[in-house]
């Protein structure tokens, strides 16, 4: 059993197939999720590493009876859901499917640099910047 003062699962939220997983070690990888959770169904979907100490995932499976099932066995169990000893807290979250806002190639913290030469610094108005950034947006998406 957990010694943690935390309970395990919180009983209030509304079922949902993406589950919620909190108290994950450090860098936990989706395979570590997945190892985890493939036993109660098919997982569609992953988010890994999320929250403020990056110690929090979303697992999606494929139907809401197989969340159900993880959440229900657990709930039940004398011993708790742990990766590499660590007890990990699940709950249904509020979201109904994992939705991943990145395209392919797309890498956090993209940075686009312009230099306009020829210019003092106060001459560049924000209209000059919205202008150059409509510019590198259509250039993008509309090839």
């Amino acid at each position: 059993m957990s010694t943690s003062s935390q309970p395990q699962f919180r009983y209030t939220q509304t079922p949902s197939k993406v589950l919620h997983l909190r108290n994950l070690p450090w860098e936990c990888a989706e395979e570590e999720l997945v190892e985890l959770c493939k036993p109660f169904g098919k997982i569609v979907n992953t988010k890994c590493n999320v929250g403020a100490n990056r110690n929090q995932a979303f697992v999606e499976f494929a139907d809401l009876n197989q969340a159900i099932s993880m959440v229900s066995y657990y709930a039940s169990s004398s011993e708790p859901a742990q990766i590499r000893g660590k007890t990990v807290y699940i709950q249904y979250s509020n979201r109904h499917e994992i939705v991943n806002n990145k395209s392919p190639g797309d890498t956090p913290g993209n940075v686009l640099l312009v230099t306009i030469e020829g210019v003092e610094p106060n001459d560049v108005t924000i209209e000059t910047i919205h202008l150059v950034s409509d510019y590198f947006w259509h250039m993008h998406f509309f090839k």
